[in-house]
């Protein structure tokens, strides 16, 4: 049997992609046609992913299991915000604001998918047409591959347009915990600061040393984590390529996640609907273009005309020492 494989399968009716690696028995699955949502990553007969209880709900809450792909990340205040003295107006999916963006939820066009010694188990996928209401011609393409028991995406986006166009992109994998698990899970982030937040959520001052950032660098249990709601806790993430993980002393693992150097920012939460924290790697704050920081620390950017951004992450699975 050769070490990887690529399964066409189904789930509710709908066409999603396995990608399987024998060797590591680390298993992973897409649903394309619902924004390229990873909603599964099972290593060992453990799930690490959070997965939602059927299709349909998926549909209706992107946003709250898998892997969604948030463009822009966070929410954006009363859906508006200008950049280069444009105006932007998006939907108000979260009344009055708007949230976490809509490639989570539409269709991607698989465009490569295959299986081999080389390049492991891999599926492409692009959004090749921008929403109504962002007005650049841009493409997203990404790669999930499953490879020597690493999980990974890599990314492109492309700005095809004849103007710069703001950037600000974001991921919200929800890691997975059994239940009554949480008070043996440790999270480890190299949080440098945290952004102090208004009672809405939003950045309310420059980002500072905190508690959390200390009890994150040496491993907080998820028991111990500031609760859900009350507001997610935005960090600023020390300078360069970053690692997290989450330990999970009851299975002797853990999940490590590689952000690569392209996400300043990370959120972090754990969520009161499903048993999972979620660790979100961000290019900028949320609701960034509306803030008055300075892009040094806030990630407020713009990608030029005829320009490309690209990244990359990982997840997988070590024995915990």
């Amino acid at each position: 049997m050769s070490q990887y494989e690529i399964i066409s399968s189904e789930w509710d009716g709908e066409s999603t992609l396995r990608l399987v690696d024998h060797h590591a028995q680390a298993e992973a699955e897409v649903i394309p046609a619902v924004g390229l949502h990873l909603f599964r990553f099972d290593v060992r007969n453990h799930a690490y992913i959070a997965k939602p209880a059927s299709l349909a709900e998926l549909r209706v809450k992107s946003s709250r299991y898998g892997v969604p792909i948030l463009f822009p990340p966070g929410r954006v205040k009363l859906a508006a915000f200008s950049f280069e003295g444009r105006e932007y107006r998006l939907p108000a999916n979260r009344e009055p604001d708007h949230a976490h963006g809509e490639l989570r939820e539409r269709p991607w066009k698989v465009i490569a998918s295959g299986a081999d010694a080389a390049g492991g188990a891999y599926v492409s996928a692009e959004y090749p047409d921008m929403l109504a209401y962002y007005p650049h011609a841009a493409c997203f393409r990404f790669t999930y591959r499953l490879k020597d028991g690493t999980l990974s995406l890599s990314g492109e986006i492309a700005n095809r347009s004849g103007q710069t166009m703001p950037l600000s992109l974001g991921f919200h994998p929800y890691f997975a915990f059994a239940k009554g698990e949480a008070g043996r899970v440790r999270v480890v982030i190299p949080a440098a600061a945290e952004w102090p937040l208004s009672a809405d959520g939003y950045a309310a001052a420059e980002p500072v040393s905190s508690p959390l950032t200390a009890a994150l660098q040496e491993g907080a249990l998820i028991t111990e984590l500031p609760n859900y709601p009350g507001g997610s806790q935005m960090l600023s993430i020390e300078p360069g390529p970053q690692t997290c993980e989450l330990q999970y002393e009851a299975r002797g693992t853990k999940l490590v996640y590689n952000t690569g150097d392209k996400f300043p920012i990370h959120v972090l939460f754990t969520a009161p609907w499903t048993e999972a924290v979620s660790l979100e790697p961000y290019t900028s704050i949320m609701n960034v273009f509306n803030e008055p920081f300075s892009p040094e620390i806030s990630g407020a950017q713009g990608l030029a005309a005829g320009e490309s951004f690209n990244f990359n992450w990982s997840i997988h699975i070590e024995p915990l020492q």
